[in-house]
This record gives C-alpha cells, sequence and structure tokens, in this order.
C-alpha cells in the first residue's frame, strides 16, 4: 500500500519536471504548437509595388494633417524670426491665493471687480439670484448678460423694480467686471401689459448700489479658483485690453470709456518706473519720466553704485507739458499725432536746455483709446523702446 503510493509521487514528480522541461519549447516558441511570430520580421523582403491597368494613372498620396509653416508674431501682430524670437512673458494676473472682490467706482459708475474668470462668475451669480434674491427672466451667456424679473419693495407698494446684470472680462487675464443696471416703473405700467426700454443709466442710485453690494458679498463668500462652468467661458467678450499697430505704430488699446481710460492711463503713468511730471486733459497727452532705478528699493550703498547708469527721476521735469507741446518737432508723423490737439506748436528751438522724458498720448475713437508713446519733442521712438513701454503700462491699468 505504501509502495504504491511512494511509486505514484515519483512518477508524478517526474512527470511535472518533464513539462517544466519541455513545455515552453513543446508549446510555444519557434518549433512549438503555438509558433511564436515576433522574429518573422527578420524574414521579411520588399513588396513589389502595385502595377495598374494602362488605362489608370497612380495619384501621389497627399498628407492627411500637414503641417503649415511656423510664422511667430509677438503681441502687436508684427512676426519675429527665430533668432529674435523670445518666449513671451504671461501678462500679470491678480493675488490668485484668494478671490479678490471689491467695489469700483469713477464719475457715477460703479461695478464690481474680480480677480476671478468669468467661467467661475457666471455660475456664482446665477446661483446668488437663484437663492430667493431675485428671480431670472432672461439669461444670455453669449453676452454676458442677465435680467431678472419685476419685483416689489415692501417699503414701495406702488414701483416695481428689476435688474440688469452685464457680466465683462477685465483688462487684465483671469478678471472679472460685473455692472448692474437698476429700472423701476409704476405697477400700473406693467398691468397694462407695457415691457419698458432698458434706460442708459439706473433709475436709483441707491437701489443700485444695494444690488452690487449684496451680490459682491455672495461672490466673495462662494467664488474659488477652482469651480468653473464651461458655458461661461466665453462669456464677456475680449478683454479690455491689448495690443496692435495703428498707423503703423505700436500701440495699446483700452476698450473702455473716454474717462475711464484716461484715469487707468493716469495711473499706470505712474507706477513701476514711470513718473508723472504733467499732464493735459484736453491735449490727451500726459509728460512723463521712465527710470529703472526704484528708490523704495534702493539700499544704503546704492549711491556709490558706479556700475549702475540708472539715476531717480528729478521731482520736478525741466519743462512743463505746455513749453513741450509749443515746441514740438515740425516733421510730417509729428504733425500727424498732434496737429489738432490744444496747445501744439511745431519747429520751434526755444528750449534752452535738454529735455528729458516722454509724452504718452492717448487718442480716443470708436469706444476705445489709442495710446502711443513718443520723445518730448513729440518723434516717434524705436519700436522695441516703445513695446517695452507700452507693455509695462499694460500692466498697471486699473
Amino acid at each position: 500500500m505504501n509502495l504504491n503510493r511512494t511509486t505514484t509521487a515519483v512518477r508524478l514528480l517526474v512527470l511535472v519536471s518533464l513539462v517544466n522541461l519541455v513545455g515552453c519549447s513543446t508549446f510555444f516558441g519557434k518549433h512549438g504548437v503555438f509558433r511564436g511570430r515576433g522574429s518573422d520580421y527578420l524574414q521579411s523582403g520588399s513588396i513589389e509595388p502595385i502595377e495598374l491597368p494602362a488605362d489608370m494613372e497612380s495619384v501621389p498620396l497627399e498628407p492627411l494633417y500637414p503641417i503649415p509653416s511656423v510664422r511667430s508674431t509677438d503681441a502687436f501682430g508684427d512676426p519675429v524670426s527665430l533668432d529674435e524670437y523670445k518666449v513671451p512673458r504671461p501678462l500679470a494676473l491678480g493675488e490668485k491665493g484668494e478671490v479678490g472682490v471689491k467695489i469700483q467706482k469713477l464719475e457715477g459708475d460703479r461695478w464690481i471687480y474680480l480677480n476671478a474668470s468669468t467661467a467661475q462668475v457666471w455660475p456664482r451669480t446665477q446661483y446668488f439670484l437663484n437663492s430667493g434674491v431675485l428671480d431670472v427672466a432672461r439669461s444670455n451667456p453669449a453676452q454676458g448678460i442677465i435680467e431678472t424679473a419685476w419685483v416689489g419693495f415692501k417699503d414701495d407698494q406702488t414701483t416695481a423694480v428689476r435688474y440688469r446684470i452685464r457680466l465683462e472680462k477685465g483688462i487684465h487675464p483671469e478678471t472679472t467686471e460685473i455692472h448692474v443696471l437698476e429700472q423701476q416703473v409704476e405697477r400700473a405700467v406693467l398691468e397694462g401689459g407695457e415691457q419698458p426700454d432698458w434706460p442708459a443709466t439706473s433709475d436709483s442710485e441707491e437701489r443700485e448700489e444695494w444690488l452690487l453690494r449684496e451680490l459682491a458679498n455672495s461672490l466673495a463668500e462662494t467664488v474659488d479658483n477652482n469651480a468653473a462652468s464651461l458655458l461661461g467661458q466665453n462669456v464677456g467678450g475680449n478683454l479690455k485690453a491689448g495690443f496692435t499697430r495703428f498707423n503703423g505704430e505700436p500701440t495699446l488699446v483700452i476698450h473702455v470709456p473716454k474717462v475711464r481710460a484716461w484715469a487707468t492711463l493716469s495711473h499706470a503713468a505712474n507706477e513701476e518706473g514711470f513718473k508723472v511730471w504733467d499732464d493735459s486733459v484736453e491735449a490727451g497727452v500726459i509728460y512723463t519720466g521712465y527710470t529703472t532705478y526704484d528708490e523704495d528699493e534702493a539700499g544704503f550703498f546704492h549711491p556709490l553704485a558706479f556700475w549702475s547708469d540708472e539715476q531717480p527721476l528729478p521731482k520736478k521735469a525741466p519743462y512743463t507739458l505746455t513749453e513741450l507741446m509749443s515746441n514740438l518737432n515740425d516733421g510730417a508723423e509729428v504733425k500727424a499725432k498732434f496737429g489738432d490737439r490744444p496747445g501744439a506748436g511745431f519747429g520751434n528751438t526755444k528750449l534752452k536746455h535738454k529735455a528729458q522724458g516722454y509724452l504718452i498720448v492717448m487718442t480716443y475713437q470708436e469706444s476705445k483709446a489709442l495710446v502711443n508713446i513718443r520723445d518730448y519733442r513729440g518723434k516717434r521712438i524705436s519700436d522695441e523702446d516703445a513695446k517695452h513701454l507700452l507693455a509695462i503700462l499694460r500692466k498697471n491699468l486699473i
């Protein structure tokens, strides 16, 4: 009994050993039952070309996805050769750690500013309205407009009120502006089925400001930098500031009302190396100096820094803007830019001392401000310098 069991165990052990030794070569491999084909390509040869009938013509194959020629351009749309191409620096973003929300005001206009994209703000604005504050009557993401239904206030039983909320992309990337328009009419007018047109400005500044405050407080609590809506990505059109060429000259374009364009440009002309010495709203010209010298960061040994050519700007320029405007160069490009501006005079050379600085020139047309930078006599500077200085101004717009 024990002998038979031992004999059986030995036979099984021998059988398993034989399978392990010959299994791979028996079932797989070059001569196995399931022959591997991994090395067949080594025995392959060339394929004879297909012979077409005599009445058919061969057409060369075209690539399905042709690669177009690369044509690099800078932010102003100018072509850039490969040897002079530089990776563009990203435009300044707001502080993205927390979403900043504030109400900005300028000459009676007020709006909410957020350093968050419209894709983030759009759904949260609708959420605010649908949370029992106001009912949404119409929503148009393509235009960035939300209109509310008519509502009554407890302290005014005879008047009905509605709001139009408009979201726009801000001056800087990933920022949003929200504008509110308020309209109020007598309830009797609505009972007759009449729907009045929207006014140009709010009927009640107090009620407009109430919704601005409520919406701003809600967005400050609910908007974050993680939640976004695909629907909201295209809300608000394009950025309000960019670059182009106007009459062949590097130009900063600001798509805001004229008063705001002048205000934000004046602010930028006093930042990051710029200093405003004089300006003229009537002429649309700001006289400014520029230097990379930073008085706030100048250390104890900075006056001894013989390796630096940069010097702090004087507190006061040697000439006023009025004196410079009356002593502009008489070139054709200067006359074309300054000819119709108040106080412009050409060809005079009465300046006793050499002036310095730049003239920032704003031309407003077709709902946008076109900004150029010239030297103190109105002449064009090099495109490279103009682009550099305009980029700094663009960065500091508000």
